[in-house]
C-alpha cells in the first residue's frame, strides 16, 4: 500500500505557494507509506527528482511556483529495502522522445518473469515496481501504445503516473484507487491515491476557497483507463486490457514480496484496528471474495461517514 499524489498547471495564471500543496499532499498520502517520500518535476528543462527514505512528514519539499506539474510517492515497503534510496519512488526512465519519472502504487507479480522474456538489463533496483520503466524503455517511446502494451504486461495490483518531460502527465488505474480534481477558474488538476486524501490535503490550502464554493469538477477514470493530461489542460484518455489477478486464486499477490517483512494485507490489518476492524473480521472479508483494495476503500469510507 503506497501512495500517489501530484498536480498539472496549465494556465498563465500564478498560484502562490505551490510547495504548500505539494507538502500538504504528501504528509496526507503518508497514511498510505512511511518508508519514503519523494517528487519528481521538470525545472528549466531538466527533469528533477527528490526522495529520501524518511515519512512525508519529517521532510519539507521546496520548489519554485513556476513548477507546472509534480508527481508525488510514499511508500510502503515490500520489495527491496527503502534504506537504498534507488529502490524509492519516483523512478527515472528515458526513451527515444522523452525523459520521464515512474511512480506505482501496489504489487507487481511477474517482474522477474518480464525481465527474462524481454531480455530486460540488470538493475541494482529491486523494487518490483522498476519493471515498469524498463518496458517502457523496452519500447523505446512514451505514448499511449507503450503504456498499453507495459500496463497489460505486468500482473498484479497498480496504478501509475508517470511525468514526462514535456510536462505532462499520464494516469494509469488498474486496481488501486485514484481520485482526480480540476479547478477550471485556476487551470489545475490534482490527485491522489484516495479522496480521502485529496480533500484533507486540499482543505489546508488555498484550494479550500474553491472547494467551498463548489469551483471544482470530479475527473473520472477507471479501471482499464490511461488519462494523458497534457500541459495546456487537455485531456486524452485510452484504454487498456485490465486483468484483476486478485480473482484468480492462483496466489495472495498482496503478500508478494522479496522482503517478506511487509504484506499489504499486514499493513490492512494493522490500519483496521483504528476503525473498529480486528484482523479476524478483514481475514473473513477476504474469505468473502473482497479485495484488499475493496477492503481498504471500505476503511476510508467508514472514517469519512465519522467525520
Amino acid at each position: 500500500m503506497c501512495g500517489l499524489y501530484g498536480f498539472l498547471h496549465y494556465g498563465n495564471n500564478e498560484i502562490k505557494n505551490l510547495s504548500l500543496l505539494t507538502n500538504t499532499l504528501a504528509e496526507e498520502a503518508a497514511v498510505r507509506g512511511t518508508d519514503a517520500t519523494g517528487i519528481a518535476f521538470n525545472d528549466k528543462g531538466r527533469l528533477s527528482i527528490l526522495k529520501e527514505s524518511k515519512p512525508a512528514y519529517r521532510l519539507n519539499f521546496k520548489h519554485s511556483d513556476n513548477i507546472s506539474a509534480i508527481i508525488g510517492h510514499t511508500r510502503h515497503s515490500t520489495q527491496g529495502s527503502e534504506k537504498k534510496n534507488y529502490n524509492n519512488h519516483p523512478f527515472s526512465g528515458r526513451c527515444h522522445n522523452a525523459r520521464f519519472a515512474l511512480a506505482h502504487n501496489g504489487v507487481l507479480m511477474n517482474d522477474k518473469d518480464l525481465r527474462k522474456q524481454y531480455r530486460l538489463p540488470k538493475s541494482k533496483i529491486e523494487t518490483d515496481s522498476y519493471i515498469a520503466v524498463q518496458l517502457l524503455e523496452h519500447k523505446k517511446r512514451l505514448n499511449a501504445e507503450s503504456i498499453k502494451f507495459m500496463a497489460e504486461a505486468v500482473e498484479g495490483s497498480f496504478s501509475f503516473s508517470i511525468l514526462d518531460s514535456d510536462n505532462s502527465i499520464w494516469l494509469v488505474k488498474g486496481d488501486s484507487p485514484l481520485s482526480i480534481l480540476h479547478f477550471p477558474d485556476l487551470k489545475l488538476y490534482v490527485y491522489a491515491s484516495t479522496e480521502e486524501i485529496l480533500w484533507k490535503a486540499l482543505i489546508e490550502t488555498d484550494l479550500f476557497h474553491e472547494l467551498k464554493n463548489g469551483k471544482y469538477e470530479n475527473i473520472k477514470i477507471t479501471e482499464g483507463n490511461i488519462l494523458h493530461i497534457l500541459q495546456n489542460g487537455e485531456l486524452v484518455s485510452s484504454k487498456f486490457s485490465f486483468t484483476d489477478y486478485s480473482s484468480y486464486g492462483r496466489c495472495n499477490w498482496w503478500d508478494y514480496g522479496a522482503d517478506g517483512d511487509y504484506s499489504y494485507i499486514d499493513d490492512i490489518k494493522s490500519i483496521s484496528a483504528y476503525y473498529g476492524y480486528s484482523a479476524e473480521e478483514i481475514d473473513e472479508l477476504l474469505a468473502e471474495g473482497f479485495t484488499p483494495e475493496e477492503i481498504e476503500a471500505t476503511l476510508y469510507e467508514t472514517d469519512s461517514m465519522m467525520v
